[in-house]
Formats: C-alpha cells, sequence, structure tokens
C-alpha cells in the first residue's frame, strides 16, 4: 500500500529549478515571522512538517547545501539567502534525485497541506530603500479625488487602530489614497469609512480622504460585521453596489472601474475580485505605499515585491448588490474579534446568488500582529454558519452602549 504522505509518482516535482524553489520557500515560510502573520491558523498547523523539512536541510553531514540553508533560517528576510539556497540545490537535485526524494517530497507536502506561499520578485534587492510611506504627519500630499463622490458603489471600510506603531493608520491612508485616484466610473463612487473603538480616535486625519466618515462607539472586540453592517445603512448614500473593503488593501488604479464593469455581465450578484492575495512584508509594503501614493504609479510590479500569498482567502473585499445585501441581512453580527464573519457572509452569498471569483493582482500591507494559538482562532466556532437571521435592524450605531 502506497504511504499516504508520499506524493504519487505523476505528482513529484521532477524540475531541478522547481524543486530547489519549492524547498527554499518551505524554509521561508517555517522561519520568517512575516510568513506566520500572514495567517496564523494556517501556519500553526503546518509547522510540524516544516520543522522537519528545516532539522532536514539544515543537517550538516546531510549535504553540501546545509550551510546555505542555515543562513536562510537564520535570517529568511534577504532575498540572497534565498537566492544562494536556490543555487546549491539545483545540480542537487539533478545529479542525485533519489537522494533529495525526501526533502523534495516533504517540501510538496508542506505546500499541499498550507495555504501560505512564498513570493520573491525577481527584482527585490536590487531597489534602492523603500521610501517614504504615506503617515499621518503630512508626508504624502493628499491626492485630488477623481470625480465626484455618487451612488454607484459604495466602499465601505471597517477600521480600528489602537496600536503605538502607526502602521494601520498608514495602511488606512494609504487604501484611501489609492481610492481617491481612482479610474472615474459612471455614477460615481463613494468611500466611507466606519471608525468603531471607544472615541473618534482618527476622525481629523481620516476626513481628509475618505467621501464619508462615520463612527460607531465600542470600547470592547472589534467587531468587523457590525461595523460594515452599520457602514452601508447608515450612509446618506444608498448605492446600487457595495464593496467591503479592508483597510490594510491597496487598489490598483483601475480596480473600482474593473469591478463595476463585471456587474454588467447577466447573473453577477456577488464576487471576490481575487484568488490569491499577497502579503507583503515590511520593506515591500513601504515600497508599495511610495509607489503606489507618492509616484503615483497606477499599479504595482509583483516583480518588485516580497510577501507570502495566501491562498483562496475569502475575506478582504467582497463585491455585492445592494439589493443582495439587504436580502440577506448583511454580515453576521454575532461574529466578535478575529474570524469566522468573512467565511459566513461568502457561504451565504453563494447561496443566495451566483458568486463569481476573478483573478485581479492584490496586496495586504504589512502590520504587526499577534500570532494567536489555533484554539483563541477557534472562538467564533461555536456559532453556526448560514444560521444569520436579523429579527431587527442591522447596523445598529447603539448596538454597544450601555444606559
Amino acid at each position: 500500500m502506497r504511504n499516504s504522505e508520499t506524493p504519487m509518482s505523476w505528482l513529484r516535482v521532477t524540475d531541478p529549478t522547481a524543486a530547489a524553489r519549492l524547498i527554499a520557500d518551505a524554509l521561508v515560510i517555517h522561519a520568517d515571522p512575516h510568513a506566520g502573520a500572514t495567517n496564523p491558523y494556517h501556519w500553526y498547523r503546518n509547522q510540524p512538517l516544516t520543522e522537519e523539512l528545516a532539522r532536514l536541510a539544515g543537517d550538516e553531514e546531510a549535504a553540501p547545501f546545509a550551510p546555505a540553508a542555515r543562513r536562510l533560517l537564520a535570517d529568511p528576510t534577504r532575498p540572497e539567502h534565498h537566492r544562494s539556497l536556490v543555487e546549491a540545490l539545483v545540480p542537487m537535485v539533478e545529479r542525485f534525485p533519489e537522494r533529495m526524494g525526501p526533502l523534495t517530497d516533504l517540501a510538496w507536502r508542506v505546500a499541499q497541506r498550507g495555504r501560505i506561499g512564498h513570493h520573491l520578485g525577481e527584482e527585490v534587492g536590487t531597489f534602492a530603500g523603500a521610501g517614504r510611506p504615506v503617515a499621518p504627519d503630512g508626508t504624502a500630499p493628499v491626492p485630488a479625488r477623481v470625480g465626484e463622490p455618487g451612488p454607484a458603489a459604495q466602499l465601505v471600510v471597517p477600521f480600528r487602530d489602537r496600536g503605538g506603531s502607526g502602521h494601520r493608520l498608514r495602511n488606512l491612508l494609504a487604501c484611501l489614497a489609492a481610492l481617491r485616484d481612482q479610474v472615474a466610473v459612471p455614477g460615481g463612487y463613494t468611500v466611507t469609512v466606519v471608525e468603531a473603538d471607544e472615541k473618534p480616535r482618527w476622525r481629523e486625519e481620516i476626513e481628509e480622504l475618505a467621501d464619508e466618515y462615520l463612527f460607531v462607539s465600542h470600547p470592547g472586540a472589534f467587531n468587523k460585521a457590525w461595523v460594515v453592517n452599520a457602514g452601508v445603512v447608515n450612509s446618506a448614500v444608498k448605492a446600487e453596489t457595495v464593496c467591503v473593503f479592508d483597510a490594510d488593501l491597496l487598489p490598483d488604479q483601475g480596480f473600482v472601474a474593473r469591478s463595476l464593469d463585471r456587474f454588467r455581465e447577466p447573473g453577477v450578484g456577488a464576487f471576490l475580485p481575487y484568488r490569491d492575495m499577497l502579503y507583503l512584508d515590511e520593506d515591500s509594503s513601504a515600497h508599495a505605499v511610495r509607489t503606489r501614493c507618492l509616484d503615483r504609479e497606477p499599479a504595482l510590479d509583483p516583480a518588485t515585491l516580497r510577501g507570502f500569498w495566501m491562498r483562496r482567502p475569502v475575506g478582504g473585499c467582497v463585491w455585492l448588490t445592494r439589493e443582495v445585501f439587504d436580502r440577506i441581512g448583511g454580515m453576521d453580527e454575532r461574529y466578535e474579534n478575529w474570524g469566522g464573519e468573512d467565511v459566513d457572509l461568502v457561504l451565504r452569498l453563494q447561496s443566495a446568488t451566483a458568486l463569481y471569483t476573478y483573478d485581479d493582482f492584490m496586496v495586504h500591507l504589512h502590520h504587526p500582529v499577534k500570532l494567536l494559538q489555533p484554539e483563541e482562532v477557534r472562538r467564533n466556532d461555536e456559532i453556526p454558519y448560514m444560521t444569520w437571521k436579523p429579527t431587527g435592524p442591522i447596523g445598529r450605531p447603539e448596538r454597544y452602549l450601555t444606559s
């Protein structure tokens, strides 16, 4: 009987360069904290495999590539360490395929079991400096708004930043700057930021860039679903389409126009504009912000970026018609803190309408993340998916207010 842990023969990676990159990528995913921040749950699930791979690759007596593997494990963020290991691995895989088989097969299992992949653009490490980020200290000018706000689309951006690093606010300001710089669309679009906190902490900074700012009072655990619902139902604009858009995404210049064109296809009631999402590391995030928001480039070049792919995520950005949003009762407000609400929304959309998926290149900007243990991210698992049936108004601003 074939060992279930061994890839079937026709799935084995036989190309030496592909096998070498597979091994090096798995080691980076094991050692780089940015990989864990991409999705802590899936990162922890794959750690037993990546730990075994790191042990085998770094064994001094195993092969001449071991020193390069140990350098990569010691500092996985340096592109030259990844490239040096790949260079050392290729001739070994080419000359000794059977000897390298266990290592290659283990790296394949890491890739197949995991939902996190490594991306290293061929130009990363060759350009100078990450440049100045958009920040609340005025390092970047406010771009002119392209066109007037209007009701063709409402992009709702839920937000909170209580951290001291400023990353989340920087990301939001970059996101809003990129959304002001969109190709004009018939009917116009409106960007609504909803800040949920104990006080309107960043109102002044947000109002300079957003079309609409709403504040909802809530000092407790962040409730993305309620914040989104509040943004939709309490907006001054009842748009024809709604986009739930996370504050850490950096859209290209044609994002809104391209998305609205998709609703022209008969049957499209909702869609995810991406299949995989690239979570940038800290340096690439700063480079991306400078490129898109300061240099005003219309789109980012993947060749200049480094980060980690999250394969087939369901959160971050979802488009739907307002009719569908109202019909399903918006997002499920029972979910609080981390996890579950995006999955539930997608499942209910699949039941309510035709949910399409496209292949846009979308990036997520870096911010510090606490690596929660798997048991910590399962707290919302007790809420059954697809059971949200609100009996009263959704998105009530007073939901968390006590008398």
